[in-house]
């Protein structure tokens, strides 16, 4: 991702927060421009169209989700969750706009880019599982691809609840609660 201005920041976190607060219907190069206050001219001038400001927002969310590996197999994963909801936490707005991915699905450039930050996903969460397996932590009866929508998918719902309920539970005592009993459940005894 190239460095962005500071005003193409102000400008993405601006469009976020719409997006978030209001729907994507209502981000529109008016009310971003508004919402800034600059011309629609002097917005154009950092981005070409709403839809570049929306790559943008796809390029922050996959470095935003860019985790560093701390830990193999059960505690990997453990810690690939808790790290995520550290970032969700401290970027509600943002989190609300990705968990929303809907709002990418029928834009093809846009579905292609969400496919492949959650592919990504997939393969850090799945090479987790993988060596959890390999370490017996796991039974091998589970399949990787089946684990790793378990644990994405109540994840996932999680989030969105969270989301719904205005940010108002703790997210990462209920995410630890959550891989507890995920844990539980998938690991050998």
């Amino acid at each position: 991702m190239a460095e962005l201005t500071e005003r193409q920041k102000e400008i993405i976190e601006k469009a976020i927060k719409i997006i978030a607060n209001d729907g994507i219907q209502n981000l529109t190069i008016k009310n971003l421009s508004k919402a800034i206050g600059v011309t629609e001219a002097a917005l154009y001038r950092h981005y070409e169209s709403k839809h570049s400001i929306m790559i943008a927002i796809l390029d922050l969310f996959e470095e935003f989700s860019r985790t560093a590996k701390t830990g193999s197999g059960l505690k990997g994963i453990e810690s690939f969750l808790m790290e995520r909801y550290d970032k969700f936490i401290k970027n509600p707005e943002l989190t609300k706009v990705m968990f929303s991915e809907a709002i990418f699905i029928n834009d093809k450039e846009l579905s292609k880019r969400m496919r492949l930050i959650i592919h990504g996903h997939r393969k850090e969460l799945e090479l987790l599982i993988d060596e959890a397996k390999s370490d017996n932590d796991i039974s091998n009866s589970i399949e990787t691809i089946s684990l790793f929508r378990m644990i994405i998918g109540s994840m996932r719902l999680l989030v969105i609840q969270w989301c719904f309920n205005n940010y108002e539970f703790d997210l990462k005592k209920e995410g630890k609660i959550l891989w507890n009993n995920i844990n539980n459940l998938i690991k050998t005894r």
